[in-house]
């Protein structure tokens, strides 16, 4: 059957009609993919393929790549320096090194000789007080008060023969404002002269001696040694020490002409008159053999 004009007309409208569909199809669909292409190439770890391996966004760049501030929050993290104090380890502290020592604390003008030849160690008494001070007593009748105070003191323990007696020497000091004294009795002479030695550096107070076997009473005014006793308690040696004889200037006939005040003594003179307890007057089991000596404490 022969087309008529108007149903040609009809299907060639109808023809463009479906071709204009068929490309509008086309141009949506292209244009989803496109914009689809570009939200996805905005988001970080997606790659053109799709997404990368890790559902999470790495803070690794790729190999070869220069790390930037948009890459991650960490890298921008990465790039501040913080300032954290430094500490320097302590500087070590010195070891003190050992210097030859030597303390005195004798005063001029203060000496004063013992009343008679039994009164030796109420002049060591006295003596030790004019060197601690404030004030100097050379009198005999101070020496006498020192003696009365010494017998009273003294215990028939202390001194078999009664007199005077190194307890009581102790007791004595700081009833006579002199300060707290204590009697020691070491084994050796070495022991005892460190024991002095260390007092004294101690309290700058001096030392009674028990000397010629505890028959006689010196004062030790200081020393010499090869370091201070404070820096070097169980190392220091002494070479000797100064001397206060209160029977000076006397002669005995045992022991030879006696020195002046602060006189000092080597260690071999020193061992020559410091000699352990020995009296006739009966054994002393604590003291027989000892060296004695009474001590300046805090």
């Amino acid at each position: 059957m022969e087309k008529t004009p108007e149903v040609i007309r009809s299907q060639r409208s109808s023809g463009r009609g479906t071709a204009w569909a068929v490309g509008y199809a086309a141009l949506c669909a292209f244009m989803a993919v496109v914009g689809w292409m570009a939200v996805m190439a905005a988001v970080p770890g997606v790659k053109a393929g799709g997404l990368a391996s890790s559902s999470m966004p790495s803070d690794r760049p790729a190999a070869g790549a220069t790390p930037s501030a948009s890459a991650s929050p960490n890298v921008a993290l990465a790039s501040v320096t913080l300032s954290i104090p430094f500490d320097p380890a302590p500087t070590p502290v010195a070891s003190p090194t050992k210097t030859a020592f030597t303390i005195d604390v004798y005063r001029p003008g203060t000496f004063v000789t013992q009343n008679d030849r039994e009164y030796c160690m109420a002049g060591a008494v006295q003596n030790m007080l004019n060197i601690i001070g404030p004030s100097v007593d050379l009198s005999t009748t101070r020496q006498e008060q020192v003696a009365t105070l010494l017998v009273s003191l003294t215990t028939s323990e202390d001194s078999y023969d009664g007199g005077f007696g190194p307890g009581g020497w102790a007791l004595a000091m700081p009833k006579l404002g002199a300060g707290n004294y204590k009697l020691l009795v070491d084994p050796t002479f070495s022991e005892a002269m460190k024991d002095a030695a260390m007092a004294l550096s101690q309290t700058g107070r001096p030392v009674g001696l028990l000397t010629w076997y505890g028959a006689h009473s010196w004062v030790m005014t200081g020393f010499k040694a090869d370091a201070d006793p404070l820096l070097f308690p169980s190392t220091f040696q002494l070479k000797g020490a100064f001397i206060v004889d209160p029977f000076y200037p006397r002669l005995s006939s045992i022991w030879g002409q006696t020195l002046g005040p602060d006189t000092y003594r080597d260690m071999a003179a020193m061992a020559q008159n410091y000699l352990g307890w020995k009296r006739p007057e009966g054994h002393y089991p604590t003291r027989d053999g000892k060296w004695l000596l009474v001590v300046p404490v805090d």
